[in-house]
């Protein structure tokens, strides 16, 4: 009977025990966003946003400044991250970073020195988007409220994700992603751009926050590009698309000139609503050939084209309006990056190491030297399944007045 009583008190005990660890809500601060500057005493300057809960209730909301940013600086991201309260109050939670601002000047200079606490330290996750920050240091970025979403970072990482479902501007690169392409040995990083549009000023006021028409906007700018863990180079938003051809384009739209008349030139408007893309490596006679396989399926979305949908010859003259651009894109892409930059950011290189091992490990250490001198050859094929909810355009019976 008394080990009964022992074996219940003890069970007791266990259920109504709480959470050893337990945080208050009240006792923590919520870090949305970290940008990292190179500093004017010490290596790096760490700028960190921080969630002022308040104003994100429906009733404790009173129109004060949403987010609240501390910079420190220091010599490692990991000494920082404990520092913080130097200058805030409550003890850091890191748990719920969106996104990592990286300054252009640290980029360029390289960033082990910090990757490597991130992906080590259990106080983040790895589903945060990485980001490059140009024309202003990283920590204005965390700064630019917005009417939508208050905090600078959530709206940034729902923007990116936005982007990139829509057109295909930012390859939404995030921890994982980024440390996985440092240690191939196939391919290299990537990461999105970011810059501001307007006034960095007044993007930091609580009236840029009210208005119709901000102040300041954080845009996307386009893609970095990394050799291991420095940045060599920076693409455009159409040259990132052209990178995401080759990846995973979600869905994107397309503007292609189909011919002019006696005043204007006319264009043929297309949404890609699927693509497929498959890279292929080999040697032939010793030399490096790579191949760029495109499948997609598309719809037109409008057209100022003088001609009738409803005949098949002029669909089809359209599907190869749409390759030939798709083609000269990606060309032009690969072919830059070849030439200027002389780094596989594609992963061809990850491609001959699953189709041909041995041919791999021979070139391995030299890699990016055989992918810049590779002949490349592209091929598009993509279907026009629709012409919207109309087969026949007045566009048509309107030109020819």
């Amino acid at each position: 009977m008394n080990k009964k009583l022992v074996y219940l008190f003890l069970m007791l005990i266990i259920f109504m025990a709480g959470c050893w660890d337990r945080e208050e809500l009240d006792e923590i601060s919520i870090v949305t966003g970290i940008a990292v500057d190179k500093g004017e005493e010490k290596k790096y300057r760490m700028t960190v946003e921080v969630i002022n809960s308040a104003e994100f209730g429906k009733q404790s909301a009173q129109g004060n400044a949403p987010v609240i940013t501390y910079s420190l600086e220091g010599n490692s991201l990991s000494e920082l991250s404990h520092k913080m309260n130097v200058g805030l109050t409550r003890k850091l939670v890191f748990s719920h970073t969106r996104v990592l601002y990286i300054s252009e000047e640290v980029a360029k200079g390289g960033i082990f020195g910090f990757l490597d606490f991130l992906d080590r330290s259990g106080h983040f996750r790895n589903d945060f988007s990485i980001v490059v920050t140009s024309g202003y240091p990283a920590s204005q970025f965390t700064k630019v409220t917005y009417p939508v979403q208050k905090s600078p970072s959530l709206k940034l990482s729902t923007q990116i994700g936005a982007f990139t479902d829509e057109w295909g501007g930012n390859p939404d690169v995030q921890l994982y992603d980024f440390i996985t392409s440092i240690i191939s040995t196939g391919t290299n990083p990537v990461a999105g751009v970011i810059t501001i549009s307007g006034d960095p000023e007044k993007g930091k006021t609580v009236e840029n926050n009210k208005t119709i028409d901000p102040g300041a906007l954080v845009v996307n700018d386009g893609m970095a590009v990394f050799n291991q863990d420095k940045m060599v180079g920076k693409l455009s938003l159409n040259e990132t698309r052209g990178y995401l051809w080759t990846k995973e384009l979600r869905q994107t739209s397309l503007s292609i000139s189909c011919g002019s008349g006696d005043k204007e030139e006319y264009f043929l408007d297309v949404r890609i609503n699927r693509s497929k893309a498959k890279l292929e490596a080999k040697y032939q006679n010793g030399e490096p050939k790579l191949k760029v396989k495109i499948n997609g399926e598309a719809q037109i979305q409008g057209t100022q084209c003088p001609r009738d949908l409803t005949k098949i010859d002029v669909f089809t003259e359209h599907e190869k309006i749409v390759e030939k651009f798709v083609k000269e894109e990606i060309t032009q892409l690969i072919t830059k990056v070849q030439k200027e930059y002389k780094v596989d950011i594609f992963g061809f290189g990850e491609s001959l190491n699953r189709q041909n091992h041995k041919k791999f490990k021979e070139v391995e250490n030299k890699w990016d030297e055989e992918f810049a001198k590779a002949e490349l050859e592209v091929d598009v094929d993509i279907q026009l399944l629709r012409s919207g909810i109309k087969s026949k355009s007045f566009n048509s019976d309107v030109i020819k007045k």
